[in-house]
This record gives structure tokens, sequence and C-alpha cells, in this order.
């Protein structure tokens, strides 16, 4: 076997990026928040004490979980990334 079959490992993002990551994501999250803080004002009282049936109550929680740990990651990602690539990046 030659070098050529196996192409050079290629890493993940290092510990630096993955906490502009984060921290943008939690950013999102906290915008999230403040925008929709009337849905998490009027949703609250669906949350506790458990509606009949239970897997209507247990599916309202994790779409609405689902979504918000989704949007906040994914918009956070996107633009953890390109701040990472234009400002923080050491060899750009």
């Amino acid at each position: 076997m030659t070098a050529e079959e196996f192409p050079d490992p290629q890493p993940g993002p290092s510990w630096e990026q993955l906490r502009v990551r984060f921290a943008c994501s939690l950013g999102v999250a906290l915008l999230q928040v403040v925008v929709f803080w009337e849905f998490f004002i009027q949703a609250s009282q669906f949350v506790w004490p458990p509606i009949e049936p239970v897997s209507q109550w247990i599916s309202f929680l994790l779409v609405s979980a689902g979504s918000f740990v989704f949007v906040s990651g994914l918009f956070g990602t996107l633009i953890a990334d390109q701040i990472y690539k234009r400002y923080l990046r050491d060899d750009a």
C-alpha cells in the first residue's frame, strides 16, 4: 500500500474555535429568549403539570426544546465559524 491510498487526516476544530462556537450559540440562545419571551411565558403553562395524553406532552417538550437547541446551535456555529475565520485564526 502506498501513502497515496490514505488521505491525510483532517483534524477537527480547535478548542479555541469550539469555545467561539459555544459562546455564539449561547448568544443566539439568549437572543431567542429575548425575541420569543412572550411565547415562553404562554407556553410555560403547558410544561407542568403534564397534560393528557402524555405522548402529546412529551412531543411538545421535545419539539420546543429541540428547536430551541437546534436553531441556536446551527446559527451560533455558522456565525462563530465566520468570526473565527475572519478575525481569530492565526494562519489566515
